[in-house]
C-alpha cells in the first residue's frame, strides 16, 4: 500500500530512494560528525569547527557557482586553472604599496577576473553550442597553461593589509565563512525565489520544453558560467588572501572537491536537480572527511581516493534513481 505522504504515480521504493538521496546526506553528516568525534576528540572542539568551516569556505563558494552549471546538465572544470589566474593577478596588486587604488584592484581584480572567465566558458558552450565538458576541459588546460607562463615564480610578499579577507574575523567569525554564507544566501533566494532560478532548472529539466515555452536557453546557459566564473573569482581572493601567497599550481584539483560536494548534495549531472543548501551540507562532509582523515593520519593518496569514490557512488546513485523512474512511469502507463 502507498503511503499518503508518497507522490502519486510513484513507486514506494523509488519514493523512498529519492527521499535518502535527497536527505540522507544529512544523516551522513550527522554520523561523520559522530565517528570522528569519538576516534578524536580534538575533533569535537569549538576551534576544530570553525577550522572545518573556514576550510570548507573556498571549495563551497565554488560548489556554489558549480551547482548553477551542474544544475543546467553542464559542468566547469576550469574553476580550479581560473582560480590561480586570478590569485596571482591580485596577489601581483597586494604586494605594491597599499595606496586606494593597488588596494581597489587587489580585491576587485580577482573577481573580474573569474567573471571574464565564466564570459568565455559560457560564451563558447551557449554560442557555439559545444559540449561543455569539452569546453571547459580546454580551457582548464589553457588556463593552467596561461597563468605557469605568466608567473612560473610564486609570489610571497603581500601587505599586512591583504590578510585580513582570508584570515580575519568578525565577532570571533572567520571572514571567509561570512563571505561564504553571503553567496551561500544569495545563490539560495535566486534559485528557490527568483524568474532566472526557475529558468535554471528548466532548462537543465529539459531544454526542448523550456525553448518552446519561451525561455532564452542560451542566455540561461551562458549566465550559469558567468555565476560560476564570479564565485571564483570571490574563492580565489579569499584563498590567495587565507595563505597569503599566490603560484600557478594553486587550486588543483579543486574542481573534483566541488564536483564532488554539489553531487553528494544529491545534484544530478543530468541536469533538473540541485539544492544551495544540499550542495553546502556537501561541501561541509568533504571538509569533515578531510579533517578528519588528517586527525587520523590518513595518506594523501588515500584522502584522494575517498573524492574519486564520493563521486562514483553519487552519480551511481543518481543513475539508479533515474532508470527507476522511467521504469515506474512505464509501468504506469
Amino acid at each position: 500500500m502507498v503511503s499518503d505522504t508518497t507522490p502519486a504515480g510513484m513507486r514506494p521504493s523509488v519514493w523512498s530512494a529519492s527521499w535518502l538521496r535527497d536527505y540522507g546526506i544529512y544523516l551522513a553528516l550527522i554520523v561523520l560528525i559522530a565517528f570522528f568525534s569519538l576516534r578524536v576528540p580534538e575533533f569535537r572542539t569549538a576551534d576544530n569547527a570553525l577550522l572545518i568551516l573556514l576550510q570548507v569556505s573556498v571549495i563551497g563558494i565554488i560548489a556554489i557557482g558549480m551547482t548553477f552549471t551542474i544544475i543546467t546538465a553542464g559542468i566547469d572544470l576550469s574553476v580550479g586553472s581560473l582560480l590561480a589566474i586570478a590569485g596571482v593577478m591580485s596577489a601581483l596588486f597586494a604586494q605594491q604599496e597599499p595606496t586606494a587604488i593597488n588596494v581597489l584592484l587587489a580585491l576587485m581584480v580577482p573577481i573580474v577576473i573569474g567573471t571574464l572567465g565564466g564570459i568565455l566558458n559560457g560564451a563558447i558552450i551557449a554560442g557555439a553550442g559545444v559540449n561543455p565538458l569539452i569546453v571547459t576541459l580546454g580551457t582548464l588546460t589553457a588556463f593552467r597553461g596561461f597563468v605557469v607562463w605568466f608567473r612560473v615564480n610564486p609570489i610571497y610578499d603581500l601587505q599586512p593589509w591583504y590578510r585580513f579577507v582570508g584570515q580575519g574575523t568578525v565577532l570571533g567569525i572567520p571572514v571567509p565563512v561570512l563571505v561564504f554564507a553571503a553567496i551561500a544566501v544569495a545563490a539560495w533566494i535566486v534559485l528557490s525565489y527568483t524568474r532566472f532560478g526557475r529558468y535554471v532548472y528548466a532548462v537543465g529539466g529539459n531544454r526542448e520544453a523550456a525553448r518552446a515555452a519561451g525561455i532564452n536557453v542560451g542566455l540561461v546557459t551562458f549566465a550559469v558560467y558567468v555565476i560560476s566564473g564570479f564565485c571564483v573569482g570571490i574563492a580565489s581572493l579569499v584563498y590567495t588572501s587565507r595563505i597569503m601567497a599566490a603560484q600557478a599550481t594553486s587550486g588543483q584539483g579543486f574542481e573534483l572537491q566541488a564536483i564532488a560536494a554539489v553531487v553528494l548534495g544529491g545534484a544530478s549531472l543530468f541536469g533538473g536537480r540541485g539544492k544551495i543548501s544540499n550542495t553546502i551540507v556537501g561541501a561541509l562532509i568533504m571538509g569533515i572527511l578531510f579533517n578528519g582523515f588528517v586527525m587520523l593520519d590518513v595518506p594523501q593518496p588515500i584522502q584522494q581516493m575517498a573524492v574519486g569514490v564520493i563521486i562514483i557512488v553519487a552519480v551511481w546513485v543518481d543513475g539508479v534513481l533515474r532508470k527507476r523512474r522511467r521504469t515506474s512511469r512505464a509501468r504506469g502507463r
